[in-house]
């Protein structure tokens, strides 16, 4: 039986590889000013909320199929390679789908949610690290990934919370005690009320542009208390018909 006869590199594979490469950093490029569009859509208060955030939502599970159908042409920014980086864009889906969570969402509490994420970012990094041996001589690298895989989490998982919940929701009702606008660059718009339901003392609540606008201090609003798809107990705010 004939050995078989050696590779070797030719001009053609040559070309090919370069094209394919090329290819690849095409596709990262518009990966990742996809999801800085999408990053900078959010910030405005219109943006179309429940589309924006499971697209949002995909574009990492994406990068992780191209990584993983296209080893040699994509990577997610750990460790070393030629592959075409989807890190960024990654990294920028991630920080904005933790943002729209905590501008968006009434949790009651947001303990079990934090918690959760942070035991994801620790599995995160005993896995890399087992894994991906020269992280180990670059920690800073390893914890930075983690803590973008954390905010990943814990927006995927807050999200998911609201939008899977089927309870039947508890009505319940309460007065503004005042309004402001958050403290970031998000636009984001709060009521403080008084204590209702679970809340023992005024707390504030993330409203609409709409309902910020209409509400005054004095005014009764009404809200649903859900049980969460993940048994993380979330509000939203009405005005009362």
């Amino acid at each position: 039986m004939n050995a078989p006869a050696p590779q070797h590199d030719t001009p053609g594979n040559d070309g090919s590889r370069e094209r394919g490469s090329a290819q690849a950093q095409r596709v990262a490029l518009g990966f990742t000013l996809a999801a800085i569009a999408l990053a900078g859509w959010s910030l405005f208060p219109s943006f179309p909320a429940g589309q924006l955030i499971a697209v949002v939502t995909v574009i990492p599970l994406l990068a992780l199929i191209l990584t993983l159908r296209f080893p040699g042409r994509f990577r997610i920014g750990l460790g070393s390679g030629y592959g075409a980086n989807l890190g960024t864009g990654c990294i920028v889906a991630a920080g904005t789908l933790a943002a729209r969570t905590l501008s968006d969402i009434n949790l009651v509490s947001w303990l079990p949610l934090t918690a959760f994420a942070i035991a994801v970012a620790v599995v995160f990094l005993i896995v890399a690290a087992r894994f991906e041996t020269q992280l180990r001589r670059r920690g800073w690298r390893l914890l930075l990934a983690a803590v973008f895989v954390s905010a990943y989490a814990f927006g995927a998982l807050g999200q998911f919370n609201t939008a899977l919940d089927r309870s039947a929701p508890a009505l319940l009702r309460s007065r503004v005690v005042a309004k402001h606008l958050g403290h970031s660059r998000l636009a984001t718009h709060q009521v403080t009320l008084e204590a209702w339901g679970p809340f023992a003392r005024a707390a504030d609540a993330h409203v609409a542009q709409a309902l910020y606008e209409r509400l005054q201090p004095g005014d009764t609003v009404c809200l649903r208390l859900g049980d969460g798809a993940f048994r993380m107990a979330w509000f939203s705010v009405a005005a009362c018909r």
